[in-house]
């Protein structure tokens, strides 16, 4: 997938968040899908290097030294450089990208000294930053928004400060999923005693791997006396003739505005699953009494908890504001899923018992009943002979048998009277509990749907 389409897929993402997540999450994600598009529009031919570093460290001089010119102002006075210094190296018009990258025009030099030029490589620009811990805060303003647009990012710290919290936290973390991108550099390497030179860099390396850069890209220099020049120089080099560092910034800005987004809002199920509908289903028809006279009035706070206890269930993995949406789109109209309750069910038709209704097997038997009760009275008076009697026998065991059947045609006809009351109430419960609690929660659900196929396309 295209690095275009998956900044659209960012911008779906925030627009589903709008209202849900934090403004200024949602607002720094569109600014950056916007820096993204912006660079996908400028030329592929530049490469955009940031020496970046904190008062001291020594990146002026590291940036003169690799121009082979005295470009950027360094020196004692701190703090010496305001505005980002740009060198471009190669025939092609820069103008378009330094106006990009907001580089004034007497702060754009080109080629360095004559003796430089062969030695940098063609579409070569490297910018030295201000201060990122400059004591003024228009000059940390400008580090850091330069830092957002450079392809290449080489971080200077020095033995005084390489563990200073500041770099740290408010870059080298934020910025560890760019590794590919990135490379720190040990200034003034010629200020620590050789014997204590390799545990340094040990310790700068777990620092950095703590910060979460897997396998860091460390170089040890001394801008003063020309050690480590020539190494950065040529992976510099290397990085320009690559001509991937944009892709590999704008994929590592897009992974990173992803997991942002992901930490933010959580997890939803979506589509609702079917066993939690089934369970508020059961719960509210439970709250409409016992079957089979299921006719309301519902137990409201039986229903009301049961609503509730779905909404629990969406809501469990949510971020807040999300799921803050959830709950009042679903519980603001509980009084009224409790009216709509009461209200279908009383119209429910009453469970009253139906008449007896006696078929033509019935009728025998019950004039059968008739006729061995009067022969059996007729006998016992001494009416009738024994032969008689025995035949009135029979007929009486035939009424018997006939009861049976009356009886057995009766019960199944009262059992589907009583089912279908019980239906009528499971009709009633599945339509009102639809409208009124999962339509809203759907609604709701459905923008976090959008939100997790931008993500999705974003991720690529």
């Amino acid at each position: 997938m295209n690095l275009q389409a998956r900044i659209e897929g960012l911008r779906t993402a925030a627009d589903a968040a709008e209202g849900r997540l934090d403004q200024a999450l949602l607002d720094d994600i569109r600014a950056g899908a916007d820096r993204s598009s912006g660079r996908l529009r400028l030329s592929e031919r530049h490469t955009v290097v940031a020496i970046a570093g904190a008062t001291g460290s020594g990146k002026s001089t590291l940036f003169n030294a690799l121009a082979g010119a005295e470009i950027s102002t360094s020196g004692a006075r701190r703090p010496t450089t305001a505005t980002a210094q740009a060198l471009v190296r190669g025939d092609d018009d820069p103008d378009e990208m330094l106006t990009w990258l907001g580089i004034r025009a007497a702060d754009r030099h080109r080629h360095g000294s004559p003796a430089s030029p062969a030695r940098l490589p063609e579409g070569l620009v490297l910018l030295d930053l201000p201060d990122h811990d400059s004591i003024e805060a228009a000059h940390h303003e400008e580090a850091r928004r330069v830092v957002e647009l450079a392809d290449v990012l080489v971080w200077v710290v020095d033995p005084q400060k390489y563990a200073d919290a500041a770099i740290h936290r408010e870059f080298l973390q934020p910025l560890a999923g760019h590794r590919a991108v990135t490379m720190v550099v040990l200034n003034h390497i010629d200020t620590v005693p050789e014997d204590r030179r390799r545990s340094m860099l040990a310790d700068l390396r777990k620092l950095l791997v703590a910060d979460g850069i897997r396998d860091p890209r460390i170089l040890a220099t001394s801008a003063r006396h020309g050690t480590g020049i020539d190494d950065l120089r040529r992976a510099i080099t290397r990085r320009v003739q690559e001509k991937q560092n944009t892709v590999l910034r704008i994929d590592a800005d897009i992974r990173s505005a992803v997991a942002r987004l992901e930490e933010a809002a959580g997890r939803a199920p979506y589509p609702v699953p079917d066993v939690w509908v089934a369970d508020l289903e059961r719960r509210v028809a439970d709250a409409a009494g016992r079957p089979p006279a299921r006719r309301g009035p519902v137990d409201r706070p039986t229903v009301d908890n049961a609503v509730r206890g779905l909404v629990d269930r969406l809501c469990r993995d949510l971020a807040p504001g999300w799921g803050r949406a959830v709950r009042t789109a679903v519980t603001q109209r509980l009084g009224d899923t409790d009216d709509r309750l009461d209200a279908e069910l009383a119209a429910l038709p009453a469970p009253a018992a139906r008449p007896m209704r006696i078929g033509a097997r019935g009728v025998v038997a019950l004039a059968a009943v008739l006729m061995a009760v009067a022969v059996a009275a007729s006998w016992a008076t001494g009416v009738l002979p024994p032969t008689v009697a025995l035949v009135a026998g029979g007929l009486l065991v035939a009424a018997v048998t006939g009861a049976g059947v009356l009886t057995r045609r009766a019960a199944p006809r009262g059992a589907a009277r009583a089912d279908q009351v019980d239906d009528g109430c499971r009709e009633v419960v599945t339509r009102v509990v639809r409208e009124h609690v999962l339509a809203p929660a759907r609604r709701e659900l459905a923008s976090y749907a959008r939100f997790e196929r931008g993500l999705r396309t974003a991720r690529g």
